[in-house]
């Protein structure tokens, strides 16, 4: 392990100890280590790595029940399938909160190529999974589809406090999209991302962001994340799921530790039992990376 990675644990280390021992927590969930479900959504451009990614949790991820992907059709026979016509917002839908005076540039977004908006959609869908998919568990694995597993890996303690895992990434727009997303919200620790491609979500924390949300915003939970995006954004990365739920619950309470898995963002899944036995955690191997 290079040393620039060992200062990297030693700080998520003291970070950890800082929020078990040390912090006054604001809410006390009553979170529990009831099984997790998992839940994948998915879209065409990662069928490629979907079975990679079901079987990696599958075999590796401990305290698991059921493995949900969501996507617009059946993409595998590996898991459940759960379709997105079942939730209450479309990807279009998300257009007209976008541009909420413009009907005419709602729909000139809708068809141009480099729209965001089955990225924003996805996002969405993690958030409301807990809500639409019937007989979820209070405890819900979000994961990427390109996103695969290689070792056994926990992702709760004892009590059902889950363990992040942190990542370096430091994107400007998602951090002032989730000031004005979420009262009070900020970045809790400087040198540390909620973005690892993979979190645990878990009910009691979901019905905490979405009332404070919604009671901010007088609105529903997505049209507040929407009207939050600012339009220049729009064509980029703008808003991350990953980091407004990760820095909400580390703002609101101390039920958490921060462990650094061992991972690595590579092009070719062709390579999976090379990253295994240099003992990788997990990979994720995006679309972008893949050239497809």
């Amino acid at each position: 392990m290079q040393i620039t990675r060992l200062i990297f644990v030693f700080c998520c280390t003291l970070i950890s100890l800082k929020g078990s021992l040390f912090a006054t927590p604001m809410q006390l969930y009553p979170l529990n280590r009831n099984p997790m479900d998992v839940v994948i959504p998915c879209a065409k451009k990662d069928v490629v790595t979907l079975d990679h990614c079901i079987e990696g949790i599958r075999k590796n991820g401990i305290n698991i029940r059921r493995i949900i992907v969501v996507s617009k059709e059946k993409l595998t026979d590996k898991a459940e399938w759960f379709s997105e016509s079942n939730f209450p917002f479309q990807m279009n839908d998300l257009a007209y909160l976008l541009f909420p005076n413009s009907q005419a540039k709602a729909e000139q977004y809708i068809h141009h190529p480099k729209n965001r908006l089955g990225w924003l959609f996805q996002q969405l869908i993690k958030f409301y999974a807990a809500y639409v998919i019937p007989d979820i568990s209070d405890n819900i694995l979000l994961l990427d589809a390109d996103t695969i597993f290689l070792k056994p890996v926990l992702f709760q303690d004892k009590n059902g406090y889950p363990l992040f895992n942190p990542g370096e990434e430091n994107h400007l727009p998602y951090f002032e999209h989730g000031k004005r997303f979420i009262p009070g919200f900020q970045k809790m620790f400087p040198h540390i991302s909620g973005i690892t491609h993979h979190m645990l979500f878990q009910r009691p924390v979901l019905d905490d962001l979405f009332t404070t949300v919604e009671t901010a915003h007088h609105c529903l939970f997505f049209e507040a994340f929407c009207k939050c995006i600012e339009t220049r954004y729009l064509f980029h990365s703008a808003a991350s799921e990953y980091e407004l739920y990760f820095n909400f619950f580390l703002s609101r309470s101390n039920q958490y530790h921060i462990r650094a898995l061992e991972w690595k963002n590579p092009g070719f899944i062709e390579e999976l039992e090379v990253y295994r036995s240099q003992r990788y955690d997990y990979v994720s191997c995006h679309s972008y990376a893949r050239g497809k």
